[in-house]
């Protein structure tokens, strides 16, 4: 594992061996992991995921860190996404958005503005959290939702406190494949962990909606 500078973006690069139970990459119709890159090498799966990808899911799933973000990426990509089969335009993804979009304005205290912008299921239904929802549909666990700013404000202010479990993993919900060591992962990406969060910040910014009605 490494990252690498591909199409002009820090990108995370995983090469393991094929076998019966890692097969060749599903479509994936979301767009945010697609990416080119140099094929690896003969019976080798190779994994190009850019940091902004994994910026963008972990707020969309609700993942408790990176190292299982990207498990739900690798998940993802071996059994591909559900058609939306709707001619609304909804997919997998929509009730994750209105979910984000939803937060994002409740934590600017826009309470107004908030309750214009709810999730739903395909059904039509309000959705209790949106995240779950695009898990299920994903083929994802459904029922630990986490949100990470809050994970990782709580991690820092244990670490403040020297806690003795601090920095300690959490069990993921979402395990990586085999081939991938956890580890290893966890130590790569925490290198690049301001990257990362600033891309979050950058798509959380992006998909609030505009308010236009302060009251």
């Amino acid at each position: 594992m490494r990252i690498a500078i591909i199409n002009a973006q820090p990108t995370l690069l995983i090469d393991r061996p094929l076998s019966a139970d890692i097969t060749p990459p599903a479509a994936v119709t979301d767009g945010m992991t697609t990416i080119t890159a140099t094929p690896p090498t003969p019976d080798m799966r190779h994994d190009a995921i850019p940091l902004a990808a994994i910026a963008s899911w972990r707020p969309l799933l609700g993942t408790s860190t990176d190292g299982e973000t990207v498990a739900a990426i690798l998940h993802v990509r071996s059994h591909g996404e559900p058609d939306s089969g709707s001619e609304s335009g909804r997919n997998a993804w929509t009730s994750a958005y209105e979910q984000v979009e939803h937060d994002a304005l409740e934590d600017l205290n826009q309470v107004r503005a908030a309750s214009l912008h709810r999730a739903f299921k395909a059904n039509g239904a309000l959705a209790a959290d949106g995240r779950a929802e695009t898990r299920r549909l994903l083929g994802l666990d459904a029922t630990t939702i986490v949100d990470s700013y809050e994970a990782d404000a709580a991690l820092a202010a244990a670490r403040a406190l020297d806690e003795p479990n601090a920095g300690e993993p959490v069990e993921p919900s979402i395990r990586l494949p085999a081939g991938v060591d956890a580890t290893s992962l966890a130590t790569l990406l925490s290198e690049h962990a301001t990257e990362i969060a600033q891309a979050r910040t950058r798509f959380l910014n992006d998909v609030t909606p505009t308010i236009t009605d302060r009251r």
